[in-house]
């Protein structure tokens, strides 16, 4: 009921007053001079989609890239030399209200203040799955000369929550096949008219986030083999047991010498410092609500084994070995929010681990709230995973050792 009343409705009305008025911007020109693509939802979706920014700056290099986001994951595009402008929603505090509520004047206000008086040729909203953050609404609220999204046709959630919205999109995209975001987020440039010519994702580091780095790492021996573990996920479903985390560092620490860097929010350090005192290595806790020093610190490490959350996806983004736990059932629908076919991590060397079926009638997906189907998944797996994956990091060092020898 929330999300049809806070979003399908007032989402619906603005489709329905647009088709009564007249536009005041003409079509967009065959090169566009201004893009805004608007990226509400989470750190995950926000960095799987830096192969838009950058591909659209590549195929209209004169345009101007505007990007609007969430407050809390500003710096990560700050430094992207592919967006002009980053605009931020504001934070409404009013704890009093639906969360769904203060979302919508959130919206509202941001209109206001950013969008009102300015003009773009595309907007864009490259959410595939339900629009739950209104992206939609802005779409129709920008000024624009074409707008494009994905079609209310692509997921169940969609057809129900978003029934109606096709008709605020110029441009709206078919579902497509099976595919990870990224490709999902690229098929935008294309139906553009554009090529595709690069996938990676991105996120650019200044000298001050390395200094972060370097700073917080300068207790860890130097022929550690540093692994980054990321425990925390908004939703705890998505949890694996920190006891289980400590159980793999032991078994790797006796082949390796392990050095622990415990990545988390700081709303979760109290259980960071928990798994460190399980941990039968030393161990360091960075809570940073800086995202780009988190990345410099997961860069700097030799793997990363961690939930299915932004975490990961900002460890792919280093090219970092990745490995992450699953809860979604490799049984279970692969177009489901959770589905690693959908949100693995993009990069050249990574894992995905996940339970073959679910759970005491799990079937599709897990369906509880706390740690359930993701409890399938044994330490011996993630022991087995990372084993293989410090053999390479292992190997690559030795070259490099006798590359600089020589």
């Amino acid at each position: 009921m929330r999300l049809l009343l806070w979003v399908w409705l007032p989402t619906r009305l603005l489709i329905w007053w647009r088709r009564l008025d007249v536009p005041t911007h003409p079509p967009s020109p065959l090169k566009p001079k201004s893009f805004i693509i608007f990226r509400l939802d989470a750190l995950g979706d926000l960095v799987l989609t830096t192969p838009l920014f950058r591909e659209l700056k590549r195929a209209y290099p004169r345009a101007r890239i505007t990007v609007a986001m969430q407050e809390a994951y500003r710096s990560i595009l700050t430094t992207n030399p592919n967006i002009d402008e980053v605009l931020t929603l504001p934070v409404i505090r009013m704890r009093w209200l639906p969360s769904h509520a203060r979302r919508l004047l959130s919206v509202l206000l941001f209109y206001r203040r950013e969008l009102r008086e300015r003009r773009f040729d595309v907007a864009i909203s490259p959410r595939w799955d339900t629009d739950e953050h209104l992206a939609t609404l802005l779409c129709l609220l920008t000024n624009a000369g074409t707008r494009i999204g994905y079609s209310e046709r692509a997921s169940p959630g969609k057809r129900r929550y978003n029934r109606g919205f096709d008709r605020a999109f110029d441009i709206c995209l078919t579902p497509g096949p099976l595919q990870h975001e990224v490709e999902r987020n690229l098929s935008i440039v294309e139906a553009l008219g554009a090529r595709v010519r690069e996938k990676h994702i991105e996120v650019h580091l200044t000298s001050e986030d390395w200094e972060y780095a370097r700073g917080v790492l300068k207790e860890a021996p130097e022929d550690s083999i540093l692994i980054a573990l990321g425990i925390g996920a908004q939703s705890p479903g998505r949890r694996w047991p920190i006891e289980r985390y400590a159980a793999v560092v032991g078994e790797l620490a006796q082949q390796h010498p392990v050095y622990a860097v415990i990545t988390c929010a700081p709303s979760e350090h109290a259980e960071a410092a928990r798994l460190a005192r399980l941990l039968p290595v030393s161990a360091l806790i960075s809570d940073s609500p800086k995202v780009r020093e988190s990345c410099a610190l997961l860069a700097s490490c030799d793997l990363f084994l961690g939930n299915d959350t932004g975490a990961a996806h900002l460890a792919a983004a280093m090219r970092l070995p990745t490995i992450v736990i699953s809860r979604h059932p490799r049984s279970g629908d692969p177009a489901h929010p959770n589905s690693p076919a959908r949100f693995s991590p993009w990069c050249a060397s990574s894992r995905v681990l996940q339970p073959w079926r679910g759970r005491d009638g799990c079937a599709s997906r897990c369906t509880h709230v706390e740690p359930h189907c993701i409890k399938k998944v044994t330490t011996a797996e993630a022991v087995l995973a990372a084993k293989a994956m410090l053999m390479q990091v292992e190997h690559t060092r030795d070259k490099l050792a006798l590359s600089l020898s020589l």
